[in-house]
């Protein structure tokens, strides 16, 4: 027990020596600072400023920003007069109340705006402990009367395509006329009246019609088309169209089975089989019967079946029956393929 105690002891006063021996100022940790965001644009629309920024995911030094807490958003108007910069909102990291949030796209609406005024914005990141990072490069927009909507926009469903088509706007809201011609932005959404803070289209398109491609088949798409009136970013866009749904559909039928081949017997019966077709979304066959060459076919199975084979108990004796085998896709319209080369038999 008593040299437990000594052992103690001296570790305890080697542990104090150690602690003793450092010297000089605490060391004051080093708060880096996050990156700014990245991507900043400024869509004019309804007499509003729409800002879009993608959220930085690292500080200046290169680290991972893992605290940061909200957004400084600061705005200077250059004409028709100027003013100094000056922040007018402040948007958070998390859950917003003044802004959307699409993935780690942020957008946010300055509403306070004056028609014929030109205005700059920069975004700075800010970190939990209070850092303010670096500003954004510059983002201009000019606030105009809104051009028109474009009107009788439509929607054409298509094989993971959707194309759209609209009018073209011929004047501003306050009914002057449009000395430009427009080109246009295209806005896609999952949600009745909810869309993406950014166009699907890159840059504005010059025509009247656009097809969305790389869609998921029999899911809802929305859109909505804006005409946009400068030729050069920042895009001045005007007011937004009325909205228009479509859901993209398989169009592509199965191949026809392969292979169909028929035996008689035993008994009154016919044994059909075939190869299986290789289609991953392949739901089944459907077979036919005809009971001569001059009569068009009639259905034998109600539901599609699985598996390449059927057996005909419904013939008669001295009967010719000629069969063909169709195959179908589990898409929503069921697509069916054209019928097989038919087979003859002759019931005995």
């Amino acid at each position: 027990m008593r040299i437990r105690q000594i052992i103690a002891m001296t570790s305890l006063g080697l542990l104090v020596l150690a602690g003793c021996g450092r010297s000089g100022s605490p060391v004051v940790p080093i708060l880096a600072e996050p990156a700014p965001p990245t991507d900043l644009t400024a869509l004019v629309r309804s007499r509003a400023v729409i800002l879009a920024w993608t959220r930085p995911t690292t500080n200046i030094d290169g680290t991972a920003l893992k605290y940061l807490a909200a957004f400084q958003i600061s705005r200077a108007q250059t004409a028709p007069q100027s003013s100094a910069p000056s922040v007018i909102a402040t948007v958070k990291a998390e859950k917003p109340e003044n802004a959307v949030v699409s993935g780690n796209r942020y957008a946010f609406t300055d509403k306070d705006v004056v028609v014929g005024a030109r205005y700059t914005y920069t975004i700075e990141a800010v970190s939990r402990r209070g850092v303010i990072g670096p500003p954004t490069t510059e983002a201009t927009a000019l606030v105009t009367v809104d051009i028109e909507a474009p009107s009788n926009l439509r929607a054409e469903a298509g094989e993971r395509a959707v194309r759209l088509f609209w009018d073209a706007p011929t004047q501003r809201v306050d009914a002057s006329p449009l000395a430009v011609v427009p080109r246009y932005n295209i806005y896609r959404g999952a949600n009745p009246g909810r869309y993406d803070p950014s166009p699907i289209n890159r840059e504005p398109v010059r025509s009247t019609q656009f097809q969305d491609t790389n869609l998921v088949n029999d899911q809802t798409y929305y859109y909505r088309v804006t005409a946009v009136e400068s030729q050069e970013p920042p895009w001045q866009e005007g007011v937004p169209s009325s909205e228009v749904s479509t859901a993209p559909a398989d169009l592509t039928p199965p191949a026809p089975p392969q292979g169909v081949r028929a035996v008689v017997g035993p008994g009154l019966a016919v044994s059909l089989s075939w190869e299986l077709n290789r289609e991953s979304d392949l739901l089944g066959y459907l077979v036919y019967r005809s009971d001569a060459t001059e009569r068009p076919p009639h259905r034998l199975t109600e539901a599609p079946l699985k598996s390449p084979i059927l057996t005909d108990r419904s013939v008669r004796s001295g009967g010719r029956y000629l069969y063909t085998v169709t195959a179908v896709d589990a898409s929503s319209r069921h697509n069916e393929s054209v019928a097989s080369e038919a087979v003859e038999v002759r019931v005995p």
